[in-house]
């Protein structure tokens, strides 16, 4: 009696989207402004102040906690 293959693939597609959201985040909280120039120069007339940086990596960095923990709570047991 095995699970389904249904609930297999479903774990890998979530174990993916983890594992990009947990990447992105880390990547937010690392280098901001990269991440903005990335994601939000293109509509934006002119830089961010600074405490716009500020913020993103502090809610990047609660994300990434946010991903670690779910990647990794399997293995609490």
């Amino acid at each position: 009696m095995g699970t389904p293959p249904g609930l297999h693939f479903l774990t890998i597609i979530i174990f993916i989207f983890l594992c990009l959201w947990t990447g992105v985040a880390l990547f937010g909280a690392i280098n901001p402004y990269y991440f903005w120039k990335v994601t939000q120069s293109w509509k934006a007339l002119r830089e961010p102040p600074k405490s716009y940086f500020i913020i993103t990596r502090i809610i990047s960095g609660v994300f990434a906690i946010i991903g670690l923990s779910i990647l990794l709570l399997p293995h609490l047991r």
